[in-house]
């Protein structure tokens, strides 16, 4: 199973496999140099203790510049392995970032924003921080582990063997205990984690309702809740990673103990090389030791990294990532005279949001979509804009069918976006080459202009949202329509987009939209009909059909549904 997600997170993830093999030829040299520290404690003791100064001194000087330079090496190892690991993090983090923009807009929002988060903000740098990184840190220490115990079965084939059987129990012991307990302890903070990040942004992103509603200590309660449940399980897996050294520390004294028996039951009749042998045996257990330590940490750290990679894994491949990273092309068609709905239909998990949907709308005109909620006008709406497919039935752009559209849309929403930026920015959402002319043009026919000259110095290139002040409801209404407006969009869509406004900055942007209309193609959905007065038609909505299409005052007086909605809209509504 670890193979298998292990080969997965290599494949999907590491895309320089080259500069990876290099780094298992540097975890080569360090064991190298590692060994060439140890071998040579052998004939300077030795030659020492035979008096040969002049040999003691060279094999001496060779011994710490062979641990120099392995320290320096792992410096410069350890600078290439932070670098190469961020790499990969970044690139992992693009990957999905590019899917959450650019992926099919339906798969999209099936996964909850605080699902999008956690995987961002703490499954993408904890499986590399955490499993990349112990992998590319096993690789050096197996490498320097192996090479010391193969020079030291080679010198001393008795002990070795005993050194070799000693440590593969200790360390398989420790990796079965803590396998089970760290995956378990893994799995269980990704889930709190991701109920955590849901909760906190459930509240924040409701705070006016929240406190309303009296609900503030509701989800403290909740977070605080699910935040300890996390605490606990965090210190846990804690405690677990800083067991293995004070178990391998006396294991190891125990170890070294019976090695300098053997040793010295073996060689003591020769007490230059009795000695020589304690110094090299001393010396390997010194740079095994914490050797042995660092596999065992690494080892227990990927196991309760496992479930992480797992998780990422299948995140990867449920999104299709790598199919989302093709490029988006930003050719846009032209509406030159008709938009036409031929018997389209959609569903959401085969519950029936529209059903054989069928109009024309002619450039220009103002048209209304109504209906009561569930009706299907999102939907609807979402169709012409081009962010959903529908299942059946054809779309006609200029009487030339296509299979969805890609219009040039200015989309204002109910709920819009404000960035902590100037206002140029906010009007030119999302365009990094701002043309100034066009952000004026689209703040005058918005009715905005003005104001914003009068009251900021700096014009368009003011900042008053970094505080969150400084424009009124309606006047950020006007700034969504300016944004809207800014490409020059050959259809403007309205979602709701005056349900929050008091009437009298309803009628304001309903004026507005009256000088547009004619010029722009107006489509508001609208569950207060007052806006939609002075659309050319309306398209009534019920249960996923289109029950009646005709101007306002002619649905008023023939459709009993519409007028009884228009009715429990507003008594004023009918003059």
């Amino acid at each position: 199973m670890m193979s298998g997600c292990y080969q997965k997170f290599f494949k999907y993830f590491i895309n320089n496999k080259k500069l990876l093999f290099k780094y298992t030829i540097l975890s080569c040299i360090v064991g190298v140099l590692e060994l060439f520290g140890v071998a040579l404690t052998y004939p300077f003791i030795n030659k020492l203790l035979t008096g040969s100064s002049k040999y003691s001194l060279i094999f001496g000087t060779l011994i710490i510049v062979a641990f120099l330079a392995k320290n320096l090496f792992m410096i410069f190892y350890n600078s290439l392995q932070v670098k190469f690991t961020k790499n990969c993090e970044t690139q992992i983090s693009l990957k999905f970032m590019h899917y959450f923009l650019n992926g099919n807009y339906q798969d999209i929002c099936r996964i909850p924003f605080a699902q999008k988060q956690q995987i961002l903000t703490y499954l993408i740098p904890n499986s590399i921080n955490n499993y990349l990184i112990r992998i590319l840190n096993l690789y050096v220490n197996f490498f320097i582990f192996g090479l010391i115990t193969a020079f030291l079965f080679i010198k001393f084939f008795k002990a070795t063997v005993i050194t070799l059987i000693c440590s593969f129990i200790m360390l398989s012991a420790q990796y079965i205990f803590f396998k089970n307990k760290t995956r378990q302890i893994a799995t269980e903070i990704n889930d709190i984690g991701e109920e955590t990040n849901r909760i906190c942004n459930e509240a924040l992103l409701n705070l006016k309702n929240v406190k309303i509603m009296n609900g503030e200590e509701y989800f403290f309660n909740k977070y605080s809740q699910n935040f300890n449940i996390l605490k606990d399980l965090t210190g846990r897996l804690l405690f677990y990673n800083t067991i293995p050294p004070y178990v391998t520390e006396p294991f190891i004294i125990i170890l070294l103990a019976i090695l300098l028996s053997i040793i010295t039951l073996d060689t003591f009749s020769n007490p230059a090389s009795l000695v020589a042998s304690y110094a090299v045996i001393v010396t390997a257990i010194f740079r095994l030791a914490p050797t042995l330590s660092r596999i065992q940490v690494n080892l227990t750290s990927l196991q309760s990294t496992l479930p992480l990679v797992r998780k990422l894994v299948e995140y990867y491949e449920a999104c299709n990532i790598s199919a989302s990273l093709t490029a988006k092309t930003s050719d846009k068609q032209t509406l030159n005279q008709s938009l036409e709905l031929r018997n389209i239909s959609f569903s959401y998990k085969d519950k029936p949001v529209l059903k054989n949907i069928s109009f024309k709308i002619n450039k220009g005109e103002f048209i209304g979509i109504a209906g009561i909620s569930g009706a299907g006008k999102t939907t609807l709406a979402d169709i012409i804009s081009g962010l959903l497919i529908p299942q059946s039935g054809d779309i006609l752009i200029d009487n030339s069918s296509i299979s969805h559209p890609n219009l040039k849309i200015g989309y204002i929403p109910q709920e819009y976006t404000i960035i902590s930026a100037s206002i140029r920015e906010n009007v030119a959402f999302g365009n990094t080459n701002i043309d100034d002319n066009k952000v004026i043009d689209a703040l005058k026919k918005a009715a905005l202009y003005d104001y914003i000259q009068t009251n900021f110095p700096d014009g368009i290139y003011s900042k008053p949202f970094v505080d969150g002040r400084g424009f009124s409801q309606g006047q950020k209404q006007r700034l969504a329509i300016a944004r809207a407006l800014y490409p020059d969009p050959d259809i403007i869509i309205l979602d709701e987009a005056t349900s929050s406004l008091d009437l009298k900055t309803e009628d304001e942007i309903c004026n507005v939209l009256n000088l547009l209309k004619g010029n722009k193609t107006i489509i508001a959905i609208a569950h207060r009909l007052s806006t939609l007065k002075s659309a050319d038609r309306i398209i009534f909505m019920k249960e996923a059909e289109i029950i009646d299409i005709a101007p306002f005052d002619e649905l008023l007086y023939s459709n009993s549904d519409f007028r009884n909605l228009a009715e429990l809209n507003s008594s004023n509504l009918i003059h």
